[in-house]
């Protein structure tokens, strides 16, 4: 199966906390933590699991969750590379929690940053031929911050029965198609929500925002396009109209017919997905918060413990 946007994941998750009662100040001591496992949507359920009420309107929120999951049905593989990238340690996201207690805190804060894959000790791979890695994830890896991370931001809130609340905030997104090269994104209105804090892990963190329309065209649909580029080159050689050379049944055909449009020259152009009716649909702002209108988007990764120098 082809891969498309089959990595969405935290870049450092800088998280401002707004004022008032539901941001109450941290207290207690700190807990480190390396995310272990990240998960993006590959059902409507889990669409829903993973999203969370961005507006106040008792709804989960997670547009883009929905059509990733749809995207899985068509046969695309979404979550492949997110677990490669964080087996592999090309991607290491280093979660500080500090708190008075798991079960029930008034004041709690939960910050993440970005780790270095060149110091991670031990390094997550043996050697090349190592295909399962995962060696830093085991609960006693020690990891320095990436140059760039952010490293005084946090987002707050509560515990109440074993379950940390926290935000709304801005969270900074990071995409990556096909490989450990991302894109940041940022998100507006994010919240944070976990459980099964301990001090060895943390059984579930979900994280949800929205995206601007800007960040969108800007940002993910030019993404979207590099993916589909290498895939319509392996399965349509040609050049010549409406065949292209393509295999029958194969992923490049099932995308030419869906965006070669303007003209048909056997190539999809970023302004093709952008005008493109059904990712207009798909993509369409379903949120609006902060004045803005926006994409929602939420998922889901699970922490060890770990420490960071």
């Amino acid at each position: 199966m082809s891969r498309i946007l089959p990595f969405l994941l935290l870049s450092g998750l800088p998280l401002v906390a707004c004022g008032g009662e539901d941001s109450p100040t941290p207290e207690g001591p700190h807990y480190q933590y390396v995310v272990s496992e990240a998960s993006v949507p590959t059902s409507n359920p889990q669409a829903t699991e993973f999203g969370l009420d961005l507006n106040g309107d008792k709804v989960v929120d997670n547009q883009l969750g929905a059509v990733l999951a749809a995207l899985v049905t068509q046969g695309f593989d979404v979550q492949g590379a997110i677990k490669e990238a964080v087996d592999q340690g090309d991607i290491i996201l280093l979660a500080d929690l500090q708190t008075p207690s798991f079960s029930s805190s008034g004041g709690t804060g939960l910050q993440v940053k970005l780790g270095d894959k060149a110091t991670a000790m031990p390094a997550p791979c043996t050697d090349a031929a190592d295909t399962v890695c995962r060696k830093h994830l085991t609960g006693t890896g020690s990891f320095a911050v990436a140059a760039g991370s952010p490293d005084d931001a946090a987002v707050t809130g509560k515990i109440v029965g074993g379950t940390f609340n926290g935000g709304p905030g801005n969270i900074s997104l990071k995409i990556a198609l096909g490989g450990p090269e991302g894109i940041q994104l940022d998100l507006i209105g994010a919240r944070a929500k976990a459980s099964g804090i301990s001090e060895t892990g943390i059984d579930s963190i979900i994280v949800g925002g929205a995206l601007s329309e800007g960040d969108l065209n800007t940002k993910v649909i030019p993404a979207i396009h590099a993916q589909l580029v290498p895939l319509i080159t392996a399965d349509c050689p040609g050049t010549t109209p409406p065949e292209c050379g393509c295999a029958a049944g194969s992923t490049g055909r099932t995308i030419l017919n869906l965006f070669d449009t303007t003209p048909k020259d056997c190539l999809v152009k970023v302004e093709e997905i952008q005008n493109n009716t059904l990712i207009k649909s798909l993509l369409a702002p379903d949120v609006t918060l902060d004045g803005q209108m926006a994409l929602s988007v939420g998922l889901k990764v699970k922490a060890v413990k770990g420490t960071i120098r």
